[in-house]
């Protein structure tokens, strides 16, 4: 049976194929990531391991992966060490960490707030120093929000640029791979090895930076605070999108609802023959996905097509947009299920551009508020990753570094 192993490693690891790799890929050229420790969510096939999902009855169900998911096998080559499987809320349907088989992994900035999902463990294992790179993935914001929570470096890819074969899918139009590290250098070397630089178009030397007024309407007052005050600190005059240009809450239903609908198209048939035992959370989002129905999702695929195309408009080929990529640092451990649902609504709104659009985004760390880490992030058109990356470094090392020392 497979269980979390707490809470010495900050609950952060599942004990099956924790410290053990039975098959290491042969390593191609030269190996960027050499030594370089590496942990993988619980979602990814694994040679000689189960892939368990984030949930008891869903990994008794599973045989034994006879081959390495593509993305693990390209670190391994790249010369990463394997470490072990991380935590995962369950089916990867939620933001929160929490999961009520394998508990809820211990922030190590933020011992009393929840580290973010469903990447939870990946995250926890970097920020707390137990792997220098950590796979994850993203579908509505898996890799960006703990990222933040966690204080650490999070990138979430242009949508199917890096092969996800191997990966257990919740909803296929919006997952891809992600990882974490504390660096950027890491983070890009990553990159490098999963998504190389020769497969990119050049992109711009100096991109415009766009701030949307629609996103700083969302954020806690300290936090648009802050931001607006660090933006003039860092001598940073991003371009100003007035209030109605982006509809977020109309953007984010229609993430919902069409996420909802891929998730009970892929995994509904397994729901209703197995009724698992879901956390409660998690379960009310696989009953509300129970009642999707074509009309709204045709709807929402009308405005998932109006997103793309004014992202796409305001992007051009030059742009990068500034935000924080959640409106406020991790709720405490101890707030109620309605407090967390509200932070997740609110935060669906920033998050759901990306998905939406299959945009690349990089999160970086920036500063605490009340204790609790929140980070920056670049995000860019599709297809410039390395851009975006890069001019995340730039900034990072030039406007956040001297100012503000990363939690």
């Amino acid at each position: 049976m497979n269980r979390a192993l707490q809470p010495g490693l900050h609950g952060a690891f599942m004990a099956q194929g924790f410290g053990l790799l039975a098959q290491r890929p042969e390593p191609v050229g030269v190996q960027s990531l050499a030594g370089v420790r590496l942990a993988v969510k619980d979602v990814y096939d694994v040679a000689g391991l189960t892939c368990g999902a984030g949930n008891p009855q869903w990994l008794q169900g599973q045989p034994q992966a006879r081959v390495t998911a593509a993305s693990v096998s390209t670190l391994l080559a790249c010369g990463c060490h394997w470490v072990g499987k991380t935590v995962t809320d369950e089916l990867t349907y939620s933001l929160a960490g929490i999961n009520v088989h394998y508990g809820t992994p211990i922030n190590p900035l933020a011992p009393e707030r929840l580290p973010g999902g469903s990447s939870s463990g990946s995250a926890v294992a970097v920020a707390a120093g137990y792997a220098d790179l950590a796979l994850g993935t993203d579908c509505g914001g898996s890799v960006r929000l703990p990222a933040s929570y966690c204080g650490i470096w999070g990138i979430r890819p242009s949508h199917d640029r890096v092969s996800a074969e191997g990966c257990f899918t919740l909803a296929g139009s919006f997952d891809t791979v992600g990882w974490f590290a504390r660096d950027g250098q890491t983070l890009a070397l990553a990159l490098d090895c999963l998504l190389p630089a020769s497969t990119e178009a050049t992109g711009v030397s100096r991109p415009r930076l766009i701030v949307s007024e629609d996103v700083l309407g969302l954020l806690d007052d300290d936090v648009r605070d802050a931001f607006e005050a660090w933006l003039k600190t860092a001598a940073i005059d991003p371009e100003r999108l007035p209030p109605g240009r982006l509809p977020l809450a109309e953007w984010a239903a229609a993430f919902r609802t069409l996420q909802a609908g891929e998730v009970w198209q892929r995994h509904g048939d397994w729901v209703s023959r197995v009724s698992p035992r879901f956390g409660a959370d998690v379960e009310g989002r696989f009953e509300n996905a129970s009642r999707i129905t074509s009309e709204q999702r045709w709807q929402a695929a009308q405005t998932r097509l109006q997103a793309r195309s004014t992202l796409a408009r305001l992007l051009g080929s030059d742009a990068l947009f500034l935000l924080p990529p959640v409106p406020a640092g991790a709720p405490r451990l101890d707030a109620s299920p309605a407090q967390v649902s509200e932070v997740r609504l609110r935060s669906q709104q920033l998050l759901c551009m990306a998905g939406l659009a299959g945009l690349p985004q990089v999160v970086m760390p920036w500063r605490r508020f009340d204790g609790a880490p929140l980070g920056l992030s670049l995000m860019g058109a599709h297809g410039t990753d390395h851009q975006v990356l890069e001019a995340a470094r730039f900034l990072y090392r030039q406007c956040i570094q001297p100012l503000e020392p990363a939690p």
